[in-house]
């Protein structure tokens, strides 16, 4: 489990400004959730400024998938993607999902890496954030045994465990929030974020050492380092005369002693002395400092990098710009993004390309990994190779927060002229720097199969604006960009990339005539719902104009019950996001099935009518609020018009608001007598399920 998208959002989009002020806000308890739809995932916060006594609203929708969240704040901040308020708003939407307090979510947890809000070591938190026995039982095992501390320094705690014959190996990491990054190497528990044997360690370095154990084992040169990297330093330089540090809190804290030191981050602003002049001849001077400065222009170089996964990096140049702006009149100036950059002669579009670069450099690749995967190594300490293999885990991770970062930078520059490609294995002057196009039309990988010489091959292309090229034509060897001539692509998501990847030697996959039934239900089925795959030399029998059968699944969500369709088509169940082709293996062939939009459409218009009052949310999904559920016996209305439809219902076992038993009632009546009396009793059946008069008056009563 690495960081949750919300909390991946702030860092990949806000500065390290807005992300440290918006922890400020949201720390001091300065965002308040004030309106929340549950059903179209909608969320709005009320945020109180840090610096004034100023309150601002955030508005958040869809923000339950990274690729659709969209978020506004009545701020005028414009100088980022994020301000410090939705940054903040965002990590107060974090704490509710995971206090489970916008409705209930099915959470699962993987243990070779959960994090858990722990400042300190305490009973009380690790009992409510392990199963209701773990606690007990690791206590139970402590008195005859303990684990085997293997190493506790640096904020990372390492430990083997025997428990029951097995052993297992766990580690603990405190992270830049305080709170506690944990791995272990079971797989016993999915429910909650510390498994048995995490419980075990971390109670035992309780006993022992009490709750500020890891204050103890603090890294105070990392914290140090992360505030001189703000000005090009580090612990190992000679700080003498520089720097001063001072500690409040058990927290670092940098007093810069010499003026001549800037920060790297932005540039210090411009010190503007009283200047008097004539009128006239100030708006002279104002208006010879504005030529000047719109002479100089930012330019993009993308080139090769064979030291770090995806092989390809963007650096800025700048030089001198015609009248204009369509072209450098001389040589460039290569910028050193990883220190203080002067940018009074730059236009505020250029400055923020500049920070915007930043955050493609190495060093913020690092630091996003270190976030998301602290157990796999120091990364600081790593340097990649083309030829070296990084787990497919790691990789997505590095494409994940890279490709919304150049689709940025592809966005910005695809109408400019100042973008420029080094050719490998030259030298970086501005004579060997060639004109690039960066397009803002993204790519997908689509594929065609043929069986040839006993075999199976896939082979893997792109289609471009006006043609398609095989995805080997790639004339520069990096995942990330697809270069065609001089213009130069980016995939649409991180899966097309990890997806791409796989095929860029060669072009194909070659499937041994073994080894395809296996293939087909694993790869190449899977393949067919998300890309376009054409089967070539392979026998298929197509089928058109087949009536799908229809089938509903109904859910709660919050106050809503949705009724959510899917089709079936001969036995093989799709939903409205899958492609419009479906692909069955047969014996010795398959079947493509063509999707009937126009049946499918009608019989959704059907279940649409039942109540005037459905919504539309998305893929087709009707929503009708618990009121008009239940208003003049609807649901049951319901039910029989779909018995009718031979529409099959699936989930009533899941509700637990709108519970229904749409069975028809039967009533049996048992009479028995003597001399002077009779006795009569009543029961109600509705299918399976007995109710009787009691409970009637008991319900009609409510």
């Amino acid at each position: 489990m690495a960081l949750p998208h919300l909390i991946k959002y702030i860092y990949n989009n806000g500065t390290d400004e807005v992300i440290r002020r918006g922890k400020k806000i949201y720390s001091s308890g300065f965002v308040e959730m004030i309106e929340n739809d549950e059903l179209l995932g909608s969320i709005v916060f009320r945020v109180k400024d840090d610096a004034y006594n100023t309150f601002y609203k955030v508005y958040l929708s869809r923000y339950n998938n990274i690729q659709t969240i969209s978020l506004r704040c009545s701020c005028p901040y414009n100088l980022g993607d994020i301000c410090r308020h939705e940054a903040a708003a965002l990590f107060r939407l974090q704490e509710l999902i995971d206090n489970n307090q916008l409705g209930e979510t099915d959470t699962s947890f993987k243990q070779q890496h959960t994090v858990v809000k722990m400042k300190q070591l305490d009973i009380r938190s690790i009992k409510m954030l392990s199963s209701p026995d773990a606690l007990s039982n690791a206590e139970d095992f402590l008195r005859s045994a303990k684990a085997n501390i293997l190493e506790a320094a640096n904020d990372i705690v390492k430990a083997e465990l025997n428990y029951e014959g097995d052993n297992y190996s766990l580690q603990f990491r405190r992270n830049d929030e305080k709170n506690l990054d944990t791995s272990c190497n079971c797989n016993s528990e999915t429910k909650y974020p510390l498994c048995l044997h995490k419980t075990i360690v971390l109670l035992q370095l309780y006993n022992n050492y009490g709750a500020a154990f890891f204050d103890t084992i603090s890294n105070r040169d990392r914290e140090k380092n992360k505030l001189l990297a703000l000005y090009g330093y580090s612990t190992d330089d000679d700080l003498e005369g520089k720097f001063e540090f001072t500690f409040r809190d058990g927290k670092p804290f940098l007093r810069v002693l010499d003026p001549s030191i800037k920060r790297i981050i932005a540039p210090p602003p411009i010190e503007r002395k009283p200047f008097f002049l004539p009128a006239q001849k100030e708006v002279l001077i104002e208006e010879k400092a504005t030529d000047v400065a719109h002479h100089q222009k930012l330019g993009v170089v993308l080139r090769y990098d064979a030291q770090q996964y995806p092989y390809i990096q963007a650096d800025a140049i700048k030089g001198e710009a015609d009248e204009a702006a369509k072209q450098y009149t001389g040589k460039t100036e290569r910028l050193d993004l990883t220190k203080f950059v002067n940018t009074e002669d730059l236009d505020e579009d250029d400055k923020m390309l500049i920070q915007h670069l930043r955050k493609l450099l190495p060093s913020e690749v690092t630091r996003y990994l270190n976030r998301n995967s602290p157990f796999s190594g120091i990364w600081e300490n790593i340097t990649q190779q083309h030829t070296d293999d990084l787990p497919e885990e790691t990789r997505h991770l590095i494409i994940e927060y890279l490709l919304p970062k150049y689709k940025k930078l592809f966005s910005e520059k695809s109408e400019g002229n100042f973008a420029f490609l080094l050719p490998l294995k030259k030298s970086f002057i501005t004579a060997n720097l060639e004109p690039a196009v960066l397009s803002n039309q993204y790519i997908q990988p689509q594929f065609s199969i043929a069986h040839n010489n006993n075999a199976y091959e896939v082979s893997c292309s792109v289609k471009l604006l006006n043609s398609v090229v095989p995805l080997e034509a790639n004339a520069i060897a990096s995942p990330l960009v697809f270069q065609h001539e001089t213009t130069f692509y980016l995939w649409q998501k991180t899966d097309d990339v990890l997806l791409a990847e796989k095929f860029l030697v060669d072009g194909k996959i070659v499937i041994t005539e073994e080894e395809w039934n296996k293939q087909l239900l694993e790869f190449i089925l899977p393949l067919t719902k998300q890309y376009d795959v054409q089967f070539n030399g392979i026998q298929k029998e197509e089928l058109k104009n087949v009536r799908p059968e229809m089938r509903l699944t109904i859910k709660e969500k919050g106050e809503y019950l949705l009724f959510q369709p899917f089709f079936n088509y001969n036995g093989y169940d799709v939903r409205q996001e899958d492609k419009r082709r479906i692909i069955i293996p047969a014996v010795d062939k398959l079947i493509i099935i063509h999707r009937n939009a126009e049946a499918e459409q009608l019989q959704i218009k059907k279940i649409e009518n039942l109540h005037s009052s459905f919504i539309h949310t998305d893929a087709d999904t009707l929503a009708l609020k618990g009121n008009d559920v239940l208003k003049n016996n609807w649901f049951f209305l319901f039910a029989d018009a779909v018995k009718e439809m031979n529409i099959p219902v699936y989930g009533f076992d899941a509700l637990k608001k709108f519970r229904f038993n749409t069975a028809k009632p039967s009533t049996k009546i048992f009479i028995s007598s003597n001399t002077d009396w009779f006795d009569a009793k009543i029961d109600i059946h509705f299918g399976e399920q007995k109710v009787t008069v009691a409970d009637v008056k008991k319900s009609a009563c409510k």
